[in-house]
């Protein structure tokens, strides 16, 4: 009874030692996300504006992804514990019941050999030596928890860069209903002027129907436009984890002064966590090549054994302690395939260094430039603007006193509008532009989403 009353309490014990708290383990990966990030506003009325800094904050917050991800990186920290408990005794009771086949034993030893019988021992086991393996597997665990750390990083920075660009397109797209609409409005009172003017006899059914074909295809642009400005805010809602965004947007970003580009790779070598996770995941490889090759050696461990009650031969020993060596010699080429498999690894994860070295340098140098291009563009925008304005105001001029026809009019109208619309885009798309160099450079978090007003220096 008193041995049942032990294993029942021991039980009771382990069980209670598995509870997890699961808000500090879920706080383990959100503080490495958070830690840079402002909070996200504990709610949002749909009147009140939706900053870019909010929708960010939300993203982080919410985004069903990055916690997928942060589980990952957990896993990577227990994994981690798991190895350093290789060092550690384990410790556990295993009762034993036996039952033999009947036997006679003569002499002065019969009776010694209690049959059946029922033995509990306290089993303790303690690892001296696998090969330097341990070490290794407790090295490799706390470089893949590394490499989980920055490949949550850098899931983070895509999100975020989406967000921002998202949220950008919809204040283009509303840009754009807003210049389409008053356009709309000026040619559906150009197509009323036209008709009056038919009716007059000043104008001819040509010059009404150019007129209406053109507010026709202006509505259709209006169309798209708002059907696309939909789709931006269910893809803004997405990402930011919330059903809809009703909320009005705010442009209040500005862009500060790039630095070089030799300056902006020399910072993204230093904070690209897809770069540093590339570093870690070298250094786990060339680990498990050490964890692999120390298999080749032997190992020692100690077990003992301690009985809280002992009926088999000899029932007078209360314990048994014994050291146990293990020399691999021949095991049919499965540790040499495992050396094999891991060079492969390192080999390969070389290349993958080598890889991402080699795509982050391609991407800054291409995010820099289309930064750079699209600044030039807008001051030939701008310019287009003013040239097209001038020509609209002189063509509607010439067209009142005769000497234009309505086509040439309409023209220096659809041109004007134009250039209106890639102006106002140009100008929004730069900064989009911008999100994606300072994701290139691994600046994102720090200089976007939680320092809007500061640039990459």
């Amino acid at each position: 009874m008193r041995i049942l009353a032990g294993l029942t309490f021991a039980a009771a014990v382990a069980i209670c030692g598995c509870t997890v708290d699961h808000a500090k383990e879920v706080a383990t990966w959100r503080q490495v996300l958070d830690a840079k990030m402002p909070a996200p506003a504990e709610s949002l009325p749909p009147q009140e504006v939706l900053t870019l800094n909010q929708a960010l904050a939300m993203a982080n917050r919410q985004n069903e992804r990055l916690a997928l991800t942060g589980e990952d990186y957990l896993q990577a920290l227990i994994d981690k514990d798991r190895a350093v408990a290789a060092f550690l005794p384990s410790i556990s009771i295993k009762p034993a019941y036996t039952r033999l086949q009947k036997f006679t034993i003569p002499g002065p030893f019969a009776g010694v050999f209690p049959n059946p019988a029922t033995d509990v021992p306290v089993h303790a086991e303690l690892n001296v030596f696998n090969g330097f393996r341990d070490l290794a597997n407790i090295e490799r665990a706390e470089v893949i928890g590394k490499y989980r750390r920055a490949v949550l990083l850098d899931l983070q920075a895509s999100i975020l860069a989406d967000t921002a660009t998202v949220y950008y397109q919809i204040l283009t797209l509303e840009r754009q209903i807003g210049v389409l609409s008053n356009s709309v409005k000026v040619q559906e009172d150009r197509v009323a002027d036209m008709r009056a003017k038919l009716k007059a006899g000043v104008a001819r059914p040509l010059d009404v129907a150019q007129t209406e074909a053109e507010a026709a295809a202006t509505r259709t642009s209006l169309i798209d436009a708002r059907r696309n400005l939909a789709n931006a805010r269910a893809g803004l809602a997405f990402l930011i984890g919330v059903p809809a965004v009703p909320n009005p947007l705010a442009d209040g970003f500005e862009i500060p002064a790039v630095g070089s580009l030799e300056e902006l790779k020399k910072q993204a070598a230093a904070d690209r966590p897809d770069l540093a996770a590339a570093h870690a995941l070298f250094a786990a490889a060339k680990k498990g090549l050490q964890v692999a090759l120390g298999a080749y050696l032997p190992s020692v461990k100690v077990d003992f054994d301690y009985f809280l009650s002992k009926e088999s031969f000899p029932p007078m020993s209360h314990w048994i302690f014994g050291v146990l060596a293990d020399q691999p010699i021949f095991d049919g080429g499965r540790i040499y395939a495992n050396v094999r498999t891991a060079y492969s690894l390192v080999r390969q994860a070389q290349q993958y260094e080598s890889l991402t070295e080699r795509q982050v340098a391609e991407q800054v140098t291409v995010a820099h430039e289309n930064l750079e291009s699209s600044g030039r563009r807008i001051g030939d925008l701008e310019t287009e603007v003013a040239a097209a304005r001038q020509a609209y105001e002189l063509a509607g001029q010439s067209y009142d006193v005769g000497l234009a026809t309505n086509l040439e009019r309409l023209v220096a109208q659809d041109r004007l509008l134009e250039a209106e619309l890639q102006l106002a885009a140009e100008r929004l798309n730069r900064k989009i532009l911008y999100f994606r160099l300072a994701e290139a450079v691994g600046r994102l978090v720090q200089d976007v989403a939680a320092k809007p007003q500061t640039g990459l220096f």
